[in-house]
């Protein structure tokens, strides 16, 4: 189960962003994800390992949300553009196995959200655990 050491990242991401906020911030609600469907991952599984690994920690109690992004090829042959879910990786158009990823690879923490003292949220965004790899 990959899940855990992928969210080990995800987790010190978290924890690196909350160390920057303001004071003003009184817990972590939610830290939002993005996963490529060429990961596979499995939304429960990371869910779960999010979950024990904030435990005893200021991500203790959050949730992780996960936003999936398309698994997208490119035929190199005849130039077709697309998104896939088939594990083999063809072209649709011409059936060609000369294609390229160029979407789907994305693992990054998009943003988290915090409530403030008063009980209002606001969101930290932008921060990246690893570069895009389209």
């Amino acid at each position: 189960m990959h899940e855990f050491s992928i969210c080990q990242s995800l987790v010190a991401a978290v924890l690196a962003e909350l160390k920057k906020n303001p004071t003003r911030a009184k817990r972590l609600k939610k830290a939002n994800v993005v996963a490529g469907q060429y990961h596979r991952l499995v939304p429960a599984g990371l869910k779960f390992a999010y979950e024990i690994l904030a435990k005893n920690t200021p991500a203790e109690g959050s949730k992780l949300s996960i936003k999936t992004a398309p698994l997208k090829l490119k035929c190199n042959q005849c130039g077709w553009r697309g998104a896939t879910r088939d594990i083999v990786f063809l072209c649709r158009k011409c059936k060609k196995a000369d294609v390229e990823i160029i979407g789907g690879k994305e693992l990054y923490l998009e943003s988290i959200e915090l409530e403030a003292i008063r009980g209002s949220r606001f969101r930290v965004q932008g921060y990246q655990t690893r570069n895009d790899e389209r």
